[in-house]
């Protein structure tokens, strides 16, 4: 993962940490989301036998989508964060 670099010329640090943090809490609110779903073998056997097991195993992957994205966020937002960290303490 390539991370944004903090300098003069860029993005404010709080504007990124921000901005990455508002996206993390979003895709948290998403992945809730797919947690109330009501999701039901019944909703899938007139399809036939398989199809529960296939809409299970895309659900999981949906959800397992969503933990990675939430998790490349909050990377970001880490990193940011400890810049912003680090340019407080030389300021000291």
């Amino acid at each position: 993962m390539i991370f944004p670099t903090i300098h003069s010329n860029g993005t404010s640090p709080e504007m990124l940490r921000r901005g990455y943090e508002d996206a993390r809490v979003a895709v948290g609110k998403a992945l809730e989301a797919l947690e109330k779903i009501e999701f039901n073998a019944r909703d899938y056997y007139p399809q036939g036998p398989g199809a529960w097991g296939t809409a299970a195993a895309e659900q999981s992957d949906r959800y397992q989508l969503l933990l990675r994205v939430k998790d490349d966020l909050e990377k970001l937002e880490m990193h940011i964060q400890d810049m912003i960290d680090a340019r407080e303490a030389q300021k000291r």
